[in-house]
């Protein structure tokens, strides 16, 4: 038998691997640091995926077209802003036919041939045209309101919803065709009110934009940069006034002044200001539908 004192001198062995070392506590917390983190670099590598140069064209433009629709789910009340996007686009094109028409009746007018079925289209084409910009500016100050918008922004949008009540007037007494409202032409002086309405709220909407940046806008990236779509509209849209506001001022009859009009509704000035100016708010309404996602997703998230 041996010593009981060797026995104890005797090495003793691990019976397996070492322990693993105590995990930190809040683990919860650290993990979500992780998943944000991770959401970020998703983030950004969506976005320089759009600048890269190695990228096909093709490419480059889905990654935008992917970013833009990422961004947009964070607009609030998204769908109201689908809903105002769509109803100026239909108010653009409208507005656009009513300038054809209107283009047309005086070329026919002046030929002495008879009003064809597209001349006599022309109020009504401002009717539309009208009564859905009437609709959208509605729309549009109830969404300013939801999202607490400054005092600044409601006057530009109130301004243009009174410009959408005089720019109603025209085409709305031209249909009933009374001499004492000015005939088939309507009331003189309400397209001319009423567009100077229109243009002082795109200038105060942009000077609002220009003192207070809107939420998710930057004035260090560029015109295209999915927070800065709402500005580059507006911009588009007051480009678009401006030469409206010539347009109207030019070829208005003044109640029959001896000077007035001063250029011909046919002349190449008043031609080139009415559908310049049309076309321009056909693109910035369609900036404000690429900012909401309206090209690609007008449909409600699903409730389930």
């Amino acid at each position: 038998l041996k010593p009981f004192w060797l026995k104890a001198l005797r090495p003793q062995c691990p019976a397996g691997p070492p322990p693993p070392p105590a995990r930190p506590r809040h683990t919860h917390a650290l993990a979500g640091v992780r998943i944000h983190r991770a959401e970020m670099g998703d983030a950004r590598m969506s976005e320089s995926s759009c600048f890269d140069e190695n990228s096909s064209g093709s490419v480059v433009e889905e990654g935008k077209a992917m970013t833009y629709a990422r961004a947009a789910q964070g607009i609030p009340f998204r769908m109201q802003q689908v809903l105002i996007s769509w109803v100026f686009v239909v108010a653009s094109v409208a507005l656009i036919l009513d300038f054809a028409a209107l283009q047309s009746l005086v070329r026919d007018i002046g030929s002495g041939d008879g009003l064809s079925r597209f001349d006599a289209l022309c109020n009504w084409f401002g009717v539309i045209s009208c009564v859905n910009w009437f609709t959208g500016f509605a729309l549009l100050a109830h969404w300013l309101h939801a999202v607490g918008a400054t005092r600044m922004g409601l006057a530009g949008c109130y301004m243009k919803f009174a410009a959408s009540i005089f720019f109603n007037l025209q085409p709305a007494t031209g249909t009933m065709n009374d001499p004492i409202l000015g005939g088939a032409a309507g009331l003189w002086w309400s397209n001319l009110v009423g567009i100077l309405f229109f243009h002082g709220g795109n200038v105060v909407s942009c000077l609002d934009f220009y003192l207070h940046t809107p939420p998710g806008a930057s004035k260090e990236k560029g015109w295209l940069f999915h927070g800065n779509l709402p500005i580059t509209g507006m911009w588009v849209y007051q480009a678009a006034t401006w030469l409206l506001v010539a347009s109207n001022f030019l070829a208005c009859t003044f109640d029959g002044a001896s000077w007035a009009p001063i250029l011909p509704v046919a002349s190449a000035p008043v031609f080139f200001c009415q559908f310049g100016g049309s076309f321009l708010l056909l693109s910035g309404s369609l900036v404000y539908a690429v900012w909401c996602d309206a090209l690609r997703n007008s449909v409600h998230p699903s409730l389930a």
